[in-house]
């Protein structure tokens, strides 16, 4: 249920969220003394209502009490925090323990007033919360429809060395030169993630300082953890050490991925070279898996039979895709003998170009940010495959 308030728009628009209605008529009562600053635009009875509410009403602020029934308002405020971030969150509850605050800023809300209230302090607290997070609303649209939505495209090998991490991370820097993508890449090989290495930035944040941090509310909470590559690339980097990954859990990175797809257009991955929980996680958010693979005999065996595993796990031809990285026909297997085994499923042959790769890899400079190579063959077949990528 909700009423339509002024669109005056110096107003700050508050939606109030609790089952008990006298409470609700407390609170309005309390705003409508300062009706040149409050808008109550809505009332919601359950934390499910107020989720339908937010892009209808447009609130700046919800008051949204703990315990409710359908969805309480923890539940509700974390949904909010990564669907909905230019809304302020303020939660309202009869516990004042510091076990009940620290729940509620961990979900995302911004300040918490203990019930019963009067009208000072009512005031006092949205206004005061609103100056200190308006900014928000030039940072994030207000409407879920206006966010972006990323395509999740996930790097993946069954065996180590053919390149993986190289592929994902120029891939990033080709789809980041897309006038208007933003891009996100992240290093979720939590054993033995290279990207920062790749990079030389060996001292940055990585997932396990999010973690550490209890960061894992928000998008706008996470970001200070990013490293800006360039101005519409951002990384994630994987923990400095394999002992970390164990720490991390599929929870915790499902929560991010959340918090990023409305923020980038496209998330690149880098996964692990296993079948792990939090690998399958991730290649089951993907919309795009690409399987990367070198030409040797050995290597195209057990990626025949990794590509079985896929099926077997039901992502099927247009969702898998496969890669053929340093490929060179000078050592014995031609591209027609490639195809033919895969029965024509190769989306992408990445040509040798050992030199360039080799002096990119032991610099940290990747080499699709170098001028001088914009016309190798290999940045030809970056940017060729790319283009498949955004169609």
């Amino acid at each position: 249920m909700h009423s339509e308030g002024s669109e005056k728009v110096d107003k700050i628009r508050i939606l109030i969220a609790d089952d008990i209605e006298e409470t609700r008529n407390v609170i309005n009562k309390i705003l409508k003394i300062d009706n040149d600053l409050f808008d109550v635009v809505g009332e919601a009875v359950n934390g499910e209502e107020v989720l339908q509410l937010i892009p209808e009403v447009n609130p700046d602020i919800v008051l949204m009490d703990i315990n409710m029934p359908v969805i309480n308002g923890l539940e509700a405020t974390e949904k909010i925090t990564n669907e909905y971030p230019a809304v302020i969150v303020i939660i309202m509850s009869v516990q004042g323990e510091s076990e009940y605050l620290r729940k509620a800023m961990f979900h995302g809300a911004k300040e918490y007033i203990i019930k019963p209230f009067h009208y000072d302090e009512l005031s006092e607290t949205i206004k005061s919360t609103y100056e200190k997070n308006k900014e928000r609303k030039l940072k994030f649209p207000s409407n879920r429809e206006q966010m972006r939505n990323a395509k999740v495209i996930a790097f993946f090998s069954s065996k180590g060395g053919v390149g993986k991490s190289v592929l994902a991370l120029n891939t990033s820097i080709i789809l980041s030169r897309e006038v208007n993508k933003r891009i996100l890449l992240v290093d979720m090989d939590l054993l033995f993630g290279d990207i920062s290495i790749l990079i030389n930035k060996f001292n940055q944040k990585t997932i396990l300082d999010v973690l550490d941090d209890s960061q894992l509310n928000s998008y706008e909470n996470i970001k200070p953890y990013l490293y800006k590559h360039n101005e519409n690339l951002d990384i994630l980097f994987a923990p400095a050490k394999p002992e970390a990954a164990e720490y991390i859990s599929k929870d915790s990175i499902d929560k991010m991925i959340k918090a990023f797809q409305t923020n980038y257009d496209v998330i690149i991955v880098d996964t692990g070279i296993n079948f792990s929980d939090n690998t399958l996680y991730i290649l089951d958010c993907a919309q795009t898996i690409l399987y990367i693979a070198t030409a040797e005999i050995v290597t195209l065996k057990n990626t025949k039979l990794g590509l079985q595993i896929m099926k077997s796990l039901g992502y099927g031809k247009d969702k898998v895709k496969l890669v053929i990285n340093r490929f060179t026909a000078i050592y014995g297997i031609s591209k027609a003998e490639v195809e033919e085994a895969f029965e024509g499923d190769v989306f992408a042959f990445i040509p040798e170009e050992g030199k360039i790769v080799c002096s990119s890899v032991n610099k940290g400079q990747p080499f699709c940010d170098n001028a001088k190579y914009r016309k190798s063959k290999i940045v030809n077949a970056f940017e060729l495959m790319c283009r498949s990528l955004l169609n």
